[in-house]
């Protein structure tokens, strides 16, 4: 059976902090219509983790092994080939049997990004089993562009396509100058691993994936069931990210009753790569009194 799995493609490891790989075991998965990966790791309640666009797993690398020393942290690779349209329904359908399967009973979710959006309908879908909820730079619908059409629509294409295309020191020369004025989804700490890691990726996601994944994110409103969320949710966003997404975390806080809100000092978008303690020390204060533990330093 084939694979339906984002995967990241092949030599990433080269890219990566070794620090980060400890216990990162993929292990092949069955879903509808062929397999994806899986990683879990560690020991505790458990802590499902799902991916951003494009739906790569290794988007919680860095923080995957601190959250591990509190939690049995599981995550996998989204669904890159559907039968037909990309749909919603196909993702929550994989995320329900990679729950029953590695995550039985009452879990933490955490989704980052677009992977907020798909873990917002699993707990709405799942009260009961939803224990804690994080929702890490996420959004309740895509902001609007007023103001920032520029950013949107000629910038991330252009700075998109200079990491994909243009040759390794220029893409990375690019990377790091983002980098250090906080520019795009990048922040000061995106360097080394981090840029490095992130371009692989740009470098091997197809552009129909790209695409279908936007698609979804544009087709998603959830501000009329985000007010019946029955878990305790927790919103994450980095201090340094745009201004839309400062704009929709502020939303999810208030349609969510009783959300709680946490900016990542310093941080970009990519906060569970570039820093990945503040992130995995936040989740594990919010959600450890909530699955039955004792919440302190990862």
């Amino acid at each position: 059976m084939g694979s339906v799995g984002a995967h990241l493609g092949p030599g990433w490891q080269e890219h990566a902090d070794p620090a980060w790989l400890a216990g990162w075991e993929p292990r092949r998965f069955e879903l509808a219509g062929g397999t994806t990966e899986v990683v879990a790791m560690g020991a505790g309640a458990p802590l499902l983790l799902v991916p951003p666009l494009p739906g790569f797993k290794e988007a919680y690398l860095a923080c995957a092994r601190p959250l591990a020393a509190r939690f049995r942290v599981v995550t996998f690779d989204l669904r890159a080939r559907f039968d037909g349209r990309a749909r919603w329904a196909a993702l929550l359908d994989d995320l329900d049997r990679v729950a029953a399967a590695w995550a039985p009973g009452a879990a933490g979710v955490v989704g980052h990004s677009l992977g907020g959006a798909l873990a917002q309908r699993w707990a709405a879908r799942h009260p009961g089993r939803v224990r804690a909820l994080v929702l890490s730079s996420s959004f309740a619908r895509v902001p609007a562009a007023r103001g920032h059409r520029w950013a949107r629509y000629v910038e991330q294409p252009l700075v998109l396509a200079g990491l994909r295309w243009l040759p390794a020191g220029a893409a990375l020369a690019l990377g790091r100058r983002l980098a250090a004025r906080g520019g795009w989804v990048l922040d000061p700490r995106c360097e080394g691993p981090v840029l490095a890691l992130m371009r692989h990726g740009i470098r091997h996601v197809s552009l129909r994936l790209a695409l279908d994944r936007v698609r979804l994110a544009f087709e998603y409103d959830g501000r009329a069931e985000l007010p019946r969320l029955a878990a305790p949710a927790l919103i994450l966003v980095g201090e340094r990210e745009s201004a839309p997404a400062l704009a929709a975390a502020a939303e999810l806080e208030r349609l969510i009753p009783g959300a709680e809100r946490r900016v990542s000092p310093g941080a970009g978008h990519l906060h569970p790569l570039s820093h990945p303690e503040w992130f995995a020390r936040a989740i594990a204060e919010f959600a450890l009194p909530r699955l039955g533990g004792a919440a302190g330093a990862p």
